[in-house]
């Protein structure tokens, strides 16, 4: 067994129970996320994360056809702020990449024509240190533009990554009483959701909470976040990672129940997987511990579920999640979870 840890970046590139039935059916029937797309695969729970993309979409239409071979019915994938916006304020006004803003309209044509449902990333954003009226404005702007852009073509929209680890409106680590922090995350989450929803009601906003190592005192850390934000979400969402432990995968279904009767609200997973290379896991550890964790996460009410992540894309400390190698090779660990995805999500 490894004794290797699972290292993550922090940002990535990044109702009561009667709504909850409702919720995970509408992921889980034949009815589609929205009204201008066509959706995800009939009964669709299962996805992996992909890289934005990049103008000429080579390399994303390829992983959306990979995505699709192994069955997978979602796709999450992100928009980096950095790289969208070239001034969070001329003049007041946040200014986009026009041409980056049609790379993405191109984007959803390939997801669209392959019958996919879109979990859409927005988890950088505008440079502050605390919630000042030009932050939330410029990050008002920033969603509402996304929003009309893409929003009816989105089905689950996640603002932020990990926010329960890391300060959303920085790379650095959370600093001061949690309370106040996150009154300021809700606050925010609140402004994300009237901007996204204006332009797209059908969208189901979430936002994710750091899940490694999985564990009783992850799981407390879950319960107090989504307390202090839920009231501005539609599902919460966990990145769980346990690694190569099958006490920590058994665990997970249990843990899932206990936090949707805690914040009443359905529970997706964001991401989960094992990272393989020098001084990490084997690919043979990586093919084990994700086929048990899809074994376990499909007796699970968690909907939609996304393998972190398709194929290795090179980021620093970041790398080596992948079952493609970053050129597109697949990793020996690829047929022991294709046929796990098979067995236990034969709809996606």
């Amino acid at each position: 067994m490894s004794s290797a840890l699972i290292t993550r970046r922090r940002a990535l590139l990044g109702a009561g129970l009667l709504f909850l039935i409702p919720f995970v059916n509408s992921c889980s029937s034949g009815a589609t996320p929205n009204a201008n797309s066509s959706g995800a695969t009939l009964h669709a729970k299962f996805g992996f994360t992909i890289n934005g993309p990049r103008p000429g979409l080579e390399e994303f239409s390829q992983d959306i056809r990979r995505l699709e071979e192994l069955g997978a019915g979602w796709v999450r994938f992100g928009v980096v702020g950095f790289q969208m916006v070239r001034n969070w304020s001329r003049s007041g006004q946040v200014v986009f990449d026009s041409e980056l803003l049609d790379v993405y309209d191109q984007a959803f044509d390939v997801v669209e024509s392959h019958g996919l449902g879109v979990c859409l990333l927005t988890v950088d954003g505008a440079p502050a240190q605390s919630n000042t009226p030009e932050y939330l404005d410029a990050m008002r702007q920033y969603w509402s533009t996304l929003g009309e852009r893409f929003g009816q073509r989105t089905a689950v929209w996640q603002v932020f990554n990990e926010a329960s680890h890391s300060d959303f409106r920085t790379p650095g680590e959370i600093v001061g009483d949690m309370d106040v922090y996150l009154a300021d995350l809700s606050e925010a989450l609140g402004v994300a959701r009237e901007a996204i929803l204006q332009h797209a009601p059908q969208v189901k906003l979430t936002t994710s909470a750091n899940g490694y190592p999985v564990n009783d005192e992850r799981e407390s850390e879950w319960l107090r976040f989504f307390a202090g934000v839920g009231e501005h979400l539609d599902l919460c969402t966990l990145d769980l990672y346990p690694a190569d432990s099958q006490k920590a995968i058994s665990s997970m279904p249990e843990r899932i129940a206990t936090l949707e009767r805690s914040a009443s609200l359905p529970v997706s997973v964001g991401e989960f997987g094992l990272q393989t290379g020098p001084n990490l896991y084997t690919e043979e550890q990586q093919a084990d511990s994700l086929a048990k964790s899809i074994a376990a996460l499909s007796s699970s009410r968690a909907s939609p579920v996304f393998v972190y992540r398709l194929r290795d894309d090179g980021a620093e400390n970041d790398d080596g999640f992948g079952l493609y190698e970053i050129d597109g090779t697949p990793k020996s660990s690829l047929p022991k979870v294709a046929a796990a995805i098979d067995r236990w999500y034969p709809n996606g």
